[in-house]
């Protein structure tokens, strides 16, 4: 009974590694959420295919949130605790491994992997004021961005090069690129700009902005600094997610009467056409983000009255249920 029961031991410490092992065979790398099932926030890893159990990734009595996939799909970045103690911590996607990056007082938000998975951009809101950061993924070491207040980071530049992060109000108000070792620091607009995505391609910065009365989609060159405006409606945009060969830009909108999922061709010069809408429900349908190979997306929809995770084809079919509980499942990263 005892070799059994070791035998048991061994084989359900191996479990999350055969879960992520099986995950890469089907193509994808599972998808990580935030779920509240126990009683606390924590994140979560589920198959794309729904085959598998979803995996409890942190296990603590702390809040753990805001999950972001690295490029390689071997980590998890995700801020854990409170505003008076927040901290940014990196765990390998098995649960394993967990690494302490950033911790301060203060709020800390967006977290954006570089595109080599060895680097992190953040923002971190203080009563002294808000500042970007950049650290190693291992917490050896972290750096100020930017002497600019800004409230949020949009991400990298694909090559690695630029960091995009904005100002939602007063006089510095608008998006910024940088080096994320600090040096050229350029000002792209000068609106209320926010939410900036990088193109894959490089070519384009997708954005928010409320310049016009409700937050509404442009894109821009972030070199030339060229403006396009791609939504004009009403109701407000959100949620951006860029394709990853940047041919077609992910947002939702509120234009039915309540929250669903678009998606729009982004051309030459940041030009739009060919719009679908993917989501048909009386409920909100939120959240959207690629698969890496661009073929699914990942999303929430609250069909029970409560946030789940769903899936379906780049063109909206084939929507598949991942999650299923009274609890609230949200922020999938891919």
């Amino acid at each position: 009974m005892a070799r059994s029961l070791q035998r048991s031991l061994g084989l359900a410490a191996l479990l999350p590694f055969l879960v992520f092992a099986l995950a890469c065979r089907s193509g994808a790398p599972p998808i990580v959420f935030t779920s509240d099932r126990d009683g606390n926030l924590e994140i979560y890893s589920v198959r794309a295919d729904g085959r598998g159990e979803e995996q409890n990734l942190t296990k603590s009595p702390r809040d753990e949130f805001s999950p972001s996939l690295s490029p390689n799909g071997r980590y998890v970045a995700f801020l854990a605790g409170g505003s008076d103690d927040m901290k940014l911590e990196v765990l390998q996607i098995s649960g394993d491994d967990r690494t302490q990056v950033f911790s301060g007082s203060g709020e800390i938000t967006h977290p954006k992997w570089g595109p080599d998975s060895e680097r992190l951009s953040f923002a971190l809101a203080q009563e002294s004021g808000n500042a970007v950061y950049v650290s190693d993924s291992e917490g050896e070491e972290s750096m100020l961005l930017s002497k600019v207040a800004a409230d949020e980071v949009g991400g990298w530049s694909p090559e690695g090069n630029f960091i995009v992060f904005s100002v939602r109000d007063g006089a510095e108000q608008g998006l910024y690129v940088r080096n994320p070792d600090g040096v050229n620091e350029f000002r792209r607009t000068q609106s209320t700009d926010y939410g900036a995505k990088w193109s894959p391609d490089s070519r384009y910065i997708a954005f928010l902005s409320t310049r016009d009365g409700n937050s509404e989609v442009y894109v821009i060159d972030p070199e030339e600094g060229e403006e396009v405006r791609v939504t004009n409606s009403e109701a407000p945009e959100y949620d951006l997610s860029w394709s990853p060969n940047g041919k077609r830009l992910l947002f939702v909108t509120e234009r039915d009467g309540n929250a669903e999922i678009y998606s729009i061709e982004i051309k030459d010069k940041g030009m739009s056409d060919n719009l679908t809408r993917l989501t048909h429900n009386e409920v909100r349908d939120e959240q959207p983000t690629w698969s890496p190979n661009g073929r699914r997306i990942a999303f929430v929809s609250y069909l029970d009255g409560d946030a789940e995770i769903f899936v379906m084809e780049s063109d909206g079919q084939d929507q598949q249920r991942l999650t299923n509980n009274e609890s609230e499942d949200t922020e999938p990263s891919w």
